[in-house]
């Protein structure tokens, strides 16, 4: 309980951040870094950051890093530090791949959801650019603002497969269990007495 309101009562703690911030935001041009700088600004003015991801369809995660980066750096906090690593895609590029992504998955893409490789597969062929595994998930969350989900494993009985071949096993354990049985002299299907099975021994 106290760590989710550690999260939910995450704040900026920079001085005249509300003023700056908004400056900021009408001079910024770029899309990935507006978005970044309102989230901030939106928990300045004092909303939590559940509410603000959830209006503006990013990660929690995210608007966290971001708000920490500003109270830390300031402005500078919210641009991309990573070396090396620049966005291949334009701004427009951006907003395209973003709105792509919300819609979810297609019936072309063959799919329930849109995994990291199905996510590569469509750069690479309506935008022409390639990423690779971990590079995927980097563009994802820190030029998106978006979190991927881990799948949950399946039940047996969810996979018809897999419920045929636990049906086989557990036909073929009782057949084996049975000869076990007649080999040490019991009657298949005979009851046991009572308090003839001692959990002692």
């Amino acid at each position: 309980m106290e760590v989710w309101l550690m999260r939910t009562l995450l704040a900026v703690t920079r001085a005249g951040a509300v003023k700056a911030l908004a400056a900021a935001l009408r001079r910024e041009k770029r899309s990935v870094n507006q978005i970044r700088i309102r989230a901030v600004l939106s928990v300045a003015r004092g909303d939590h950051v559940p509410r603000v991801a959830r209006s503006m369809s990013v990660a929690e995660r995210a608007v966290r890093n971001w708000v920490h980066g500003y109270n830390r750096r300031g402005l500078v906090g919210l641009q991309d530090q990573r070396k090396g690593r620049q966005c291949r895609l334009g701004d427009s590029q951006i907003e395209k791949i973003r709105e792509r992504l919300r819609e979810g998955a297609k019936p072309e893409d063959g799919v329930c959801s849109l995994r990291g490789c199905d996510i590569r597969r469509i750069l690479e062929k309506d935008f022409h650019v390639r990423y690779g595994r971990s590079s995927i998930y980097y563009f994802l969350h820190h030029q998106l603002g978006m979190s991927y989900l881990k799948p949950r494993p399946l039940h047996r009985k969810t996979d018809p497969e897999a419920q045929a071949a636990f049906k086989k096993t557990s036909k073929k354990s009782c057949k084996n269990s049975g000869k076990r049985i007649r080999a040490d002299g019991s009657r298949s299907g005979s009851r046991t007495r009572a308090g003839s099975a001692n959990k002692d021994h």
